[in-house]
C-alpha cells in the first residue's frame, strides 16, 4: 500500500489489537475515510478520538456516500 490505487480493492490489514490499529493508521497519511464495524461503543469512540480522517463512519459504508452533508476526503 505505497501508492493510490483507483479500482474496487478491499485492502484488509490484520493487526492484533486496537492500539495496533491506530498505530498503523497514524503512521501513514491521513485516509480520506476511515470505516469502523464493532458492537463496542467504547472502542469505537476510543478509534474515532485515536485517528484523524476526512471522514468517520461507524457500523455502515453507504450512509457516508449517500449524506451528502457528511464531509468525504479533503484532510
Amino acid at each position: 500500500m505505497q501508492e493510490e490505487i483507483f479500482g474496487p480493492i478491499l485492502p484488509i490489514v490484520p493487526v492484533k489489537n486496537a492500539d495496533e490499529a491506530m498505530k498503523f493508521i497514524n503512521g501513514r497519511e491521513k485516509p480520506l475515510a476511515f470505516y469502523i464495524f464493532s458492537h463496542n461503543d467504547k472502542l469505537v469512540r476510543r478509534m474515532i478520538d485515536g485517528t484523524s480522517s476526512g471522514g468517520v463512519t461507524a457500523n455502515d459504508v453507504i450512509m457516508h456516500f449517500t449524506l451528502s452533508s457528511l464531509p468525504f476526503g479533503g484532510v
